[in-house]
């Protein structure tokens, strides 16, 4: 009779237990999808936007065989502007 009891004790710890984590899964499944949010629109949009992204770099890929050194030059254009955005993003958040 007192394994018995014991048995009982220890089935329901655990079932309390189950429980508790249930709780905490579902607390944390709200904080975790309010994390990701902002990524997964982000995703969402490139991935919307599939076609185009293929189609615009077959564009380039054929541009670039035809004028390999203008493809070049706007490639460290661009890469130069998206560094100097970077940075002010980067000074201007900071205050």
């Amino acid at each position: 009779m007192n394994r018995r009891r014991y048995l009982e004790w220890r089935k329901e710890k655990l079932i309390r237990q189950i429980q508790q984590q249930r709780l905490d899964l579902a607390e944390n499944k709200t904080l975790w999808l309010e994390k990701t949010e902002r990524i997964d629109r982000g995703w969402q949009t490139l991935f919307g936007l599939r076609k185009y992204l293929v189609v615009g770099s077959s564009v380039m890929a054929l541009y670039g065989i035809r004028h390999p050194s203008k493809l070049i030059r706007w490639s460290r254009r661009a890469f130069g502007i998206f560094g100097t955005i970077r940075l002010i993003q980067k000074t201007f958040s900071s205050k």
